[in-house]
Formats: C-alpha cells, sequence, structure tokens
C-alpha cells in the first residue's frame, strides 16, 4: 500500500508556529498511520530543522527565488515526481491548527480534489490576472472560473499524480511568480477542470471569510453552532490582516481582533454583492 504525504512551506518567519503550533497540533489530534509530513524549507533555522527532524518530518530544501505562495507548488511537484504517494494534503502552514482527526479524508473520492469554496465568486481574482499571466491566457483562464464560487488554496487533498499536474500548471502558466495570489487563481483554472468535491466548511473554516461566525470555548474553535471545527484558518495574507490575535494551538490568548474581523468580513461581503450586481 502507497502512503499519503501531508505536505506544507514553511520560511524563517513562520518556523516557530510550525513547530509549536501547526505540528503540535497535527501530532495531537491527526492519526499519522501510513502518512508521512513533508516541511519544505524556505530559509528555517538548523534548530527548526532538527526539531523537525526529531519529530520524523521530511525536511525539503525548496528553490530560491519567486514567492513563496507559487514556488511552494513547483517544489511539491518536484519532489512528488520523485517519491511515490497515494493521496496529498497540501495545507498551509503558518496559519493553521488542527482540531481534529482529518485522516479519513485521504480514504474519501480517492479520485477527485477535495476542497473547500468561500461560497461566492470574489470578483477581484479577475484583478490578479493582470500583470502575473500572459494577455493569451488571461482570457482562457478567466473564461473557466468566471461566476464559479472561490476554491481557497490553504486546504487541498487530491490524488498524488493529480496534483503533479497541478503543479507543474503553476510552473508553465504563471508568467510572472514573485507575486502573492496567482497561486489561487491557477487552482481554481485547474480543478473547475477536473473531478472535485467540496467538503464542509470545519475541514478549512477560514475565520476573516465565513459569514456565520465563531466562539472560542476553554482554548477550542468551535462553529456557532457548537460543532468543534477540525482545521482552523487564520488566514490573511500577513499578519496584521489576520483576525486572531496569538493565534495558536490550545493558546488561552488567541484573541480575535474585532476591527480586522469586521472590515475583512465587511470586505467579502462588498464584493460578494458587487459581483451579483455586475453577472
Amino acid at each position: 500500500m502507497k502512503k499519503n504525504i501531508i505536505i506544507t512551506a514553511a520560511n524563517l518567519r513562520c518556523g516557530d508556529f510550525i513547530i509549536n503550533h501547526w505540528l503540535k497540533s497535527l501530532l495531537e489530534n491527526v492519526n499519522l498511520k501510513n502518512i508521512d509530513v513533508l516541511v519544505i524549507d524556505y530559509g528555517l533555522t538548523n534548530l527548526h530543522k532538527r526539531l523537525l527532524i526529531e519529530k520524523g518530518i521530511i525536511v525539503f530544501k525548496g528553490s530560491n527565488g519567486n514567492h513563496i505562495v507559487n514556488k511552494r507548488f513547483i517544489d511539491s511537484g518536484q519532489f512528488l515526481k520523485n517519491n511515490k504517494y497515494e493521496q496529498v494534503l497540501f495545507i498551509d502552514g503558518c496559519d493553521i491548527i488542527f482540531q481534529e482527526d482529518i485522516s479519513s479524508l485521504f480514504k474519501k473520492n480517492k479520485d477527485s480534489f477535495r476542497i473547500i469554496t468561500l461560497g461566492d465568486n470574489i470578483v477581484y481574482y479577475k484583478w490578479l490576472l493582470f500583470g502575473t499571466f500572459r494577455s493569451n491566457i488571461k482570457k482562457i483562464i478567466w473564461k473557466v472560473i468566471k461566476n464559479k464560487p472561490m476554491i481557497n488554496a490553504g486546504v487541498i487533498f487530491a490524488p498524488s499524480k493529480k496534483f503533479i499536474i497541478l503543479c507543474n500548471k503553476m510552473n508553465e502558466l504563471i508568467a510572472n511568480k514573485n507575486f502573492f495570489g496567482p497561486d489561487q487563481v491557477i487552482v481554481n483554472y485547474f480543478l473547475y477542470q477536473e473531478k472535485t468535491k467540496f467538503l464542509d466548511k470545519k475541514y478549512n473554516f477560514m475565520i476573516n471569510v465565513f459569514y456565520e461566525g465563531f466562539k472560542i470555548i476553554d482554548k477550542i474553535f468551535y462553529k456557532k453552532n457548537g460543532e468543534k471545527i477540525a482545521i482552523v484558518h487564520n488566514s490573511g495574507q500577513t499578519k496584521l490582516f489576520r483576525p486572531i490575535k496569538n493565534f495558536g494551538y490550545k493558546n488561552k490568548s488567541s484573541k480575535l481582533k474585532p476591527i480586522i474581523y469586521f472590515l475583512k468580513t465587511l470586505q467579502y461581503r462588498f464584493l460578494s454583492a458587487y459581483n451579483q450586481l455586475i453577472n
């Protein structure tokens, strides 16, 4: 039986969080039988790498140049070409914690991509096409993703062979890989042409996007209905714009930043309404 693999990426800024929160929550909550864990290294310290290796984590040296959100796909594809796995969980590292076992998702819908959508088409994706894709490609991409719910690239379950093709598309189609964002466009473009299964929001609960809200009880994140969130995603391009301050695994000092939370949810509501108006 081929193994499955969980892949994330980390630079120096993320190193402490990866070890103290991402990895700790993974080891305490997820059954890793027949699952390897890979961290692609984009500038971790020797201490970070030693601590990861001591926990049985594979550390793979990432490539130089380009923005980390783009090159993590390309480097993942290169690793998977040389190492045979059946299923992949490709997941963010700097802003995610695990609170429940998600290993069963490797065994379901194994021929499909399994992902979360934001529930609405967010029109600003069209803006991401400017400057990062060749003109002849932009129209093709927009024709596919227009008016479809936006898929988030932060949590992707996939068959390894199909995920390698996605990684190849990242390298092939993104003309300028130095900017934040084009990876999300290609994920949407490619997956909407593939067999795809939409998962419950609990498997990628983006705090600053999902309007129904959440609550923290005894250092655990729950949906408003009391259901425990399996994967908590404190999403945001930078630490400043992430809605939870001191975010971490069972961190008693984790607190909502009300102004940021309000502004981010307002942003998504506005863009959703604007999209409905123009379509």
